[in-house]
């Protein structure tokens, strides 16, 4: 008997790497996390004023009695995303302070929990009580239910995560990794689109949502700006899909398998998107698209078809294909860029128009999250995580070594050319959050890649065709016992 030599690549040998270490950060990273999205909070909550930095001093003694005396007010429909911001807000508090805090013996983790929970809720009554020295700041009881509320859910997420999910993907099964990151990208994926999550609750919101449904009917993303910004947006919004459909081809039977064929994850797809535009319908602060029913399950379909085709791929040969594709790919990326921020034109403003019209206020950070919704502010922030993620991805596939420093920096240069020439757009005004954010955006995405990568080379190998073997008919064919299971498996549909 003679056997075909399996393929071994440095992705085999590092398999087993992918463990509940990997993919829970240690109490370190978490402490140092949350101090940092502590002093956030701070600054983004107190700082931070319609007029800028507005400190105005009082007694302590008599801005504490005032404090105590706060109520809960009766607000409008029209202050439930407001509402949902705030909660939204303290989930990632709330996990990054059990993280900090989770001990390794399950018997002590009801003690860690409601010492996180504590420890939130005494950052939530320091900020608002600090918050009496800023105004206008609204300071009630409504925003205080909202945090703590937050903050629990981030609490119980991060216990369930350590708890429950970790463990069940750490047990050198990559596969298992890639279902379950394909989970919580949809799951957050959902969540984004249905922001502000204020939805119609009464009888006079519910006519107010129906009576404008017409308008959504014949109506494309992207109203009133150039056609290569729609066509743009809408190829982002079909793509931001792929994953959905990569998942939606797995089966668990034992172990994950590749069972659904594109055809049938669209048609799951289908019924998805639709129940995503229904319930979008009522969220009072969004303006659904029904259009949005198609672009979705058409990248859906694509990351079905996408997936099943990566895993008959050779995948060292396919990253050097990437690799080699890097530098062509530089100038589309930069074009659509310019694109995206309306910066094809021949139409400029002076200097001294633009040092005459610029508005100060706008230059301290974080103010432009803090003069628009949460909801507006966070999906600013996701489109451009968007935009400039593919820098780090290129950089990785480009050199293949972790180079933080370089993905970030060549990022923030560009975002700052950028928002610098928006500056010089006329009835445009740049944004300097942004120089931040495309570095962390190029950052994340050359540190996501190895694992990421990783997954999708053990689910092409557990996918391939099984080793040839040629048997010599003169001798019986031996008994394997020792062949375990792969831990996925790819079938036609």
């Amino acid at each position: 008997m003679t056997t075909k030599p399996p393929n071994l690549t440095t992705a085999n040998l590092t398999t087993a790497n992918l463990t509940a270490r990997s993919l829970t950060p240690g109490k370190r990273l978490l402490a140092g996390l949350c101090l940092g999205y502590l002093a956030l909070m701070l600054y983004s909550s107190t700082v931070i004023g319609p007029a800028g930095l507005n400190f105005v001093y009082q007694d302590p003694a008599r801005a504490l009695r005032q404090f105590l005396t706060i109520r809960f007010v009766v607000n409008g429909s029209d202050q439930r995303a407001d509402w949902m911001g705030n909660l939204l807000m303290l989930i990632p508090f709330g996990a990054l302070t059990a993280g900090a805090l989770w001990p390794r013996r399950s018997g002590s983790r009801l003690a860690a929990a409601t010492t996180a929970m504590l420890l939130c809720a005494t950052t939530i009554l320091t900020i608002k009580y600090l918050q009496l020295f800023f105004p206008p700041r609204t300071v009630n009881l409504n925003y205080i239910a909202a945090q703590s509320v937050g903050a629990f859910v981030g609490i119980a997420c991060f216990a369930v995560w350590h708890d429950r999910i970790g463990p069940s993907v750490s047990r050198q099964d990559p596969v298992a990794a890639l279902v379950l990151t394909l989970k919580l990208y949809s799951i957050a994926l959902l969540i984004f689109l249905l922001m502000p999550l204020d939805f119609a609750l009464n009888a006079t919101d519910l006519w107010a949502q129906v009576e404008r449904l017409p308008d959504t009917m014949l109506a494309l993303p992207g109203a009133g700006r150039p056609f290569g910004v729609r066509l743009i947006l809408l190829i982002v919004a079909g793509a931001a899909f792929i994953p959905v459909g990569m998942l939606l081809v797995f089966v668990k039977t034992g172990v994950w398998r590749i069972r659904r064929g594109p055809a049938a994850a669209a048609a799951i797809g289908l019924v998805i998107t639709t129940g995503i535009y229904a319930v979008t319908t009522l969220i009072m602060g969004a303006f659904p698209f029904i259009v949005s029913i198609v672009y979705r399950t058409g990248g859906i379909m694509i990351g079905a078809a996408s997936l099943r085709w990566l895993t008959r791929q050779d995948m060292p040969r396919l990253r050097q294909t990437l690799r080699a594709a890097v530098p062509w790919m530089i100038a589309p990326y930069l074009l659509a860029l310019l694109l995206v921020n309306q910066l094809l034109t021949f139409h400029w403003r002076t200097l001294d128009d633009v040092i005459a019209h610029t508005y100060p206020l706008g230059f301290i950070p974080l103010f432009d999250y803090y003069i628009v919704s949460k909801a507006a502010a966070a999906k600013n922030i996701v489109g451009h995580l968007l935009l400039y993620s593919p820098i780090g991805v290129g950089l990785w596939l480009r050199d293949g070594r972790q180079r933080g420093a370089q993905a970030f920096g060549l990022a923030a240069v560009i975002a700052f050319g950028v928002e610098l020439a928006r500056y010089f757009r006329p009835g445009m005004e740049g944004d300097i959050n942004t120089v931040a954010v495309a570095g962390l955006a190029a950052l994340l995405g050359m540190r996501l890649m190895p694992p990421i990568w990783l997954m999708l080379v053990t689910l092409a190998q557990h996918s391939q065709p099984q080793a040839v073997r040629q048997w010599d008919k003169r001798r019986p064919a031996p008994v394997r016992r020792d062949v375990a299971p792969p831990a996925a498996e790819i079938e036609d549909f």
